[in-house]
């Protein structure tokens, strides 16, 4: 987590959970209150409004200052894979668990006042990408889980770090940024990394030799298993890697960054009631 100068904000795009109505309707409300704060708003599409104009988290030309990501973690994650400029996000929690998110529906007031103050800072998230020779690189912020596709048996993988080699059967492992490890992994009974940390958590799944979960330097390597693997990217994407074909963590890709308004490093841990 890196901590940047806020710069002054004049124009939101505002996305919401597709499949929640709520969702929905909230994104619509913080629109119409934006715009009456005399802030410029576009509406992110698939959510529609006549009354704003409609553009893509894939447009390489995307002209506004702050994406709006109303509904849960999931949403941000979602943006945060699709959005191709690094422009900050700022989650309003409207559904699900909202760990990633830093205000709620009603605290809009609250946002133009400290907006308007330009009383905020940027923080910026390591993210990961993971590809192999059948699939190009896709990025994640939270994690890429990897297991076998097959049940009957263990596998045997390799993770080719950059001075070292672990090789051991498993049922598979998570690859966690600092803001996956409140994920996955921590339900596994892995510990969790700070925030400001430049680091990774890779935990093994059921390993035979009881392999602990491991924190490494940011940097890039790969894996390989000696069987048919399921790679799943932040729980919303998943495709198939063929035995023994090579997947590739690459960390060097453009980080995303959050608007907050305070500067504590463990705020995922006190949103899980810590």
């Amino acid at each position: 987590m890196i901590y940047l100068k806020s710069t002054k904000i004049n124009s939101f795009g505002i996305a919401s959970k597709d499949s929640d109505i709520n969702a929905k309707k909230a994104a619509l409300n913080i629109a119409k209150t934006l715009q009456k704060a005399g802030f410029n708003i576009k509406i992110i599409s698939p959510l529609v409004s006549s009354s704003y104009p409609v553009i893509s988290l894939t447009d390489d030309n995307l002209d506004v200052d702050c994406i709006i990501s109303v509904g849960g973690d999931g949403t941000i994650l979602k943006t945060a894979r699709q959005l191709k400029k690094q422009i900050p996000i700022l989650g309003i929690h409207k559904g699900g668990k909202g760990i990633l998110t830093e205000l709620k529906h009603n605290e809009i007031p609250m946002l133009i006042e400290q907006i308007n103050n330009n009383n905020y800072v940027l923080d910026k998230r390591k993210r990961i990408s993971v590809s192999s020779k059948s699939h190009s690189p896709v990025n994640s912020l939270n994690e890429v889980y990897i297991e076998r596709s097959e049940k009957l048996r263990a596998i045997t993988y390799e993770v080719h770090l950059p001075s070292t080699v672990i090789k051991n059967r498993m049922d598979g492992l998570i690859v966690s940024t600092p803001t996956g490890s409140t994920g996955h992994s921590l339900s596994l009974g892995s510990s969790m990394l700070s925030e400001d940390l430049s680091a990774l958590l890779i935990t093994p799944i059921a390993p035979i030799s009881r392999i602990p979960p491991i924190a490494i330097p940011v940097s890039n390597f790969s894996l390989i298993a000696h069987g048919q693997t399921k790679v799943i990217i932040d729980g919303q994407i998943e495709f198939i890697v063929p035995a023994l074909e090579k997947i590739i963590i690459n960390t060097k890709i453009p980080d995303t960054m959050f608007i907050r308004f305070s500067d504590s490093t463990l705020r995922q841990l006190t949103s899980l009631g810590f």
